[in-house]
């Protein structure tokens, strides 16, 4: 007996059992399962695992759909999820209340205790005013948070370095014990950050064009931390992002831009549209109209496989690149591995940092009739020459582990390691090693866990339905 007859056979046993009462009450079983049948017959058609789909018990039919939706996942699949907004959210909502930073938790790189910390990965200034609660407090990439309001850090009260009504951090600098050559924790000092507020999270975190010491080169440098095409993401008619990303592309034309640094270590990915539109501004001019990538569907939607070309529609933009320096750290996927992995058909691409997630996947938006979204994984992601085995992440060509170092400097100052790293590349023309400093590295694991990055739920390679 098939699903589809067993599952008939129990709608029929439970429309007889509601009838039984002496009255017929089968809308009512209907009315409360619909929303779960509406998914399981939206992933019967799309998703790319719908082969490998769970069977739910009869119960869970009754499940709240974020409950019931990860029933129904391929153990294949890591990455597929469904967005069910609070009641107090609104659709319109596009600023996220936060106290502006983003931070990832990984054990004490000191050896000296068991506890946890946190260390910064970025500060966000609030709309370019300085106004947000982390920058006007002082904190700074790469402090260590290890104690919230008095209690150290662990996961059970990471999430209040999200937003709040305000919180004491205390911050420590890690230290060479003179005496006894090992790490230890200094310079503990307090700050204290205002209650969260409204902060759009521009994805263009930072564009500039440097000119490395004696070389007269001009290079590009942004920091991109998110594939989004819009400012509201429930509004797909929303271009306000991908309209501004031509901006920079045109100033670095004006200015002779020769190369190119791409930093993608913090984006885990979005909207393809993004990914393809970047594409055609990096890559030689001469391969515009080629494909970029295409996309390939499970065998019921092969009517949905579709190829995307490098855009000549961005051709007053294009820097006419033959070769592009990605930063990548632990958090670089799905959109972002698409940008690697499909320009290095047409140009040299040149890695630098830690290997990425590996997510060769494509995920479709699905708005549901009944408020909440679906992001399914639909389909695999091929380059040019129809190749797609990065599932295993994408290995960098000069490999730095940035969160065994104690020193960090901020995101754009040459003296900041990655960006070092790239930037000597470019001046000598020669690779570097993978010890490119001098700075002494901590020697103890410096295993990251629970991130705030984790948690925005970013669909990566999103298309919409």
């Amino acid at each position: 007996m098939n699903r589809k007859e067993c599952t008939s056979i129990l709608l029929a046993l439970a429309a007889l059992l509601l009838a039984s009462c002496g009255e017929d009450r089968t809308y009512e079983y209907v009315a409360k399962t619909e929303e779960a049948h509406w998914i399981e017959n939206q992933m019967k058609d799309i998703y790319l695992y719908y082969q490998d789909m769970k069977e739910p018990e009869m119960e869970a039919y009754f499940y709240p759909p974020e409950e019931f939706f990860p029933q129904l996942l391929a153990d294949a699949d890591k990455y597929s999820y469904i967005d069910v907004p609070e009641e107090e959210q609104t659709r319109n909502n596009i600023q996220a209340v936060t106290y502006g930073f983003d931070f990832v938790l990984m054990n004490d790189p000191t050896g000296t205790t068991t506890h946890q910390v946190a260390r910064v990965l970025m500060v966000i200034d609030g709309d370019n005013n300085g106004n947000s609660p982390a920058f006007m407090a002082g904190l700074h990439r790469g402090d260590f948070i290890t104690q919230i309001n008095g209690e150290n850090v662990s996961t059970s009260n990471a999430e209040q370095l999200f937003n709040g009504p305000g919180a004491t951090l205390t911050i420590a600098s890690p230290t060479i014990d003179p005496e006894t050559g090992n790490w230890a924790w200094s310079n503990e000092r307090e700050i204290t950050l205002a209650a969260a507020i409204a902060l759009e999270n521009n994805p263009y975190y930072l564009q500039k064009i440097i000119t490395p010491n004696g070389t007269g080169r001009k290079v590009g440098y942004m920091v991109y931390n998110d594939f989004r095409a819009g400012a509201d993401e429930n509004d797909l008619t929303d271009l306000t992002y991908l309209n501004q990303m031509p901006d920079f592309f045109h100033k670095c034309r004006q200015q002779g831009v020769t190369d190119f640094i791409l930093d993608l270590r913090y984006n885990q990915g979005g909207q393809v549209a993004c990914a393809q539109a970047l594409a055609s501004m990096l890559a030689p001019s001469d391969k515009l109209g080629q494909e970029f990538a295409h996309l390939v569907f499970n065998d019921k939607r092969q009517d949905l496989n579709q190829t995307l070309p490098l855009l000549a529609d961005y051709a007053d933009y294009n820097l006419n690149l033959n070769r592009l320096f990605v930063l990548t750290g632990q958090y670089t996927a799905s959109a972002s591995e698409m940008m690697i992995y499909c320009l290095a058909p047409h140009m040299e691409v040149h890695v630098i940092g830690t290997q990425t997630v590996g997510k060769n996947v494509a995920m479709t938006r699905i708005d549901s009739p009944y408020g909440f979204t679906m992001y399914p994984v639909t389909a695999t992601v091929y380059n040019s020459l129809g190749q797609s085995d990065y599932a295993g992440g994408i290995a960098p060509d000069c490999p730095i582990e940035e969160l065994a170092q104690p020193v960090w400097f901020e995101l754009g100052d040459q003296n900041e390691l990655l960006l070092s790293t790239a930037l000597q590349w470019i001046s000598t023309g020669t690779q570097p090693g993978t010890a490119t400093e001098a700075r002494r590295a901590f020697t103890r694991s410096v295993k990251a866990g629970y991130s705030s990055l984790d948690s925005k739920h970013i669909p990566g390679a999103v298309l919409p339905y």
